[in-house]
């Protein structure tokens, strides 16, 4: 499954659509192509981090703009590859998919708060020790 990130102002994501249908057709691969209105869906286009459109996304790949023809087939084939065999490609598995990844988001960020919690100690205790005490400015 391919999510194609547009917003109706997007000049460039009908082309890039139109790219990816065509290129998919010349390597023979059936890969359903999901658009996303990252402005009725911006909960989802936030989710994937998704900064601009056109973008695409598929597992753990993504690719922004306009893709030339070599990047674009780099892409389709990571999206195949990692794609499992018997994935139901609907509607519901791209907010499946996006619940999950919130999910495991939510899951790191306890983890993300004490490593920053935990350097700011270290930088704290680093500017403690640079710093000269007043008694080592006595002479």
């Amino acid at each position: 499954m391919i999510l194609l990130f547009t917003s109706p102002q997007c000049a460039w994501c009908d082309v890039v659509k139109d790219m990816v249908e065509t290129e998919c057709d010349s390597i023979g691969e059936t890969t359903r192509l999901h658009e996303i209105d990252v402005e009725m869906h911006t909960r989802i286009a936030e989710t994937y981090g998704v900064l601009a459109v056109p973008t695409l996304v598929s597992g753990s790949h993504s690719l922004s703009g306009v893709p030339c023809s070599d990047d674009l087939r780099s892409f389709l084939f990571q999206s195949i590859a990692g794609r499992p065999l018997n994935e139901d490609e609907d509607a519901r598995s791209v907010l499946r998919s996006a619940r999950h990844k919130k999910q495991q988001s939510n899951k790191l960020k306890p983890l993300v708060k004490a490593s920053s919690f935990l350097r700011e100690k270290a930088s704290d205790k680093e500017r403690t020790r640079a710093e000269p005490s007043e008694a080592s400015c006595r002479h």
